[in-house]
């Protein structure tokens, strides 16, 4: 069993990361972790963490303030910087450039398969359900619960060439206002809908 292999007692754990940890990735981990938790019940553990953190600092009010009129409760720590012992435990990292997936393999290469965009997974699930059917797909692979499931979904991914070249970005949004926030949201927000609806098919 790999470190990124949970036992049946362990969440999936994701992270998610951009650079300064206070805008993008801590709105879109606490909207998949919400979202995940109605989807599947403790079964998630989301977090994460910049390639260059504001380290200690709360989340921006600009995301704060989008997840807050969501009703979303913030739970998120103060901001951290990435660290290789931490990115070996995720079944999956989920950046938002390209530049960040370079900083995540630098400090672990050995999570190169398991490090993708937000929005191309998001992408990636929708055109590969224009094609196969989920269930029978996973149960193929041996992958019939959700540990399994996270633990094989990259490398199908990847296997049936549905990962872009390069990371798709979410916009900065850092200290450009309101209407750069509500970009960024619109754009996370239909990627993390798209991942919590796929796991949420799923019998268990």
């Amino acid at each position: 069993m790999s470190a990124a292999d949970p036992t049946p007692t362990e969440p999936v754990r994701l992270l998610t990361v951009c650079t300064g940890n206070i805008c993008r990735s801590p709105y879109a981990a606490v909207l998949l972790q919400h979202g995940l938790a109605w989807a599947r019940p403790g079964a998630f553990e989301v977090t994460s963490a910049g390639t260059h953190a504001l380290v200690g600092r709360p989340m921006d009010p600009g995301s704060r303030a989008l997840l807050d009129a969501k009703g979303i409760p913030v739970t998120t720590a103060p901001a951290r910087l990435l660290v290789s012992s931490s990115v070996a435990q995720q079944a999956m990292v989920l950046v938002m450039s390209e530049r960040h997936r370079e900083v995540v393999l630098d400090e672990c290469p050995s999570v190169h398969r398991r490090t993708l965009g937000v929005l191309d997974l998001a992408r990636a699930l929708v055109a590969v359900s224009g094609t196969y059917h989920w269930p029978e797909l996973l149960a193929d692979a041996g992958a019939k619960e959700v540990r399994g499931r996270w633990r094989v979904l990259p490398e199908m991914l990847l296997a049936v060439g549905a990962m872009p070249g390069k990371v798709t970005e979410v916009d900065d949004p850092y200290g450009r206002g309101s209407d750069a926030f509500g970009r960024m949201a619109r754009t996370l927000d239909e990627a993390v809908r798209t991942i919590v609806y796929w796991e949420a098919q799923f019998a268990r």
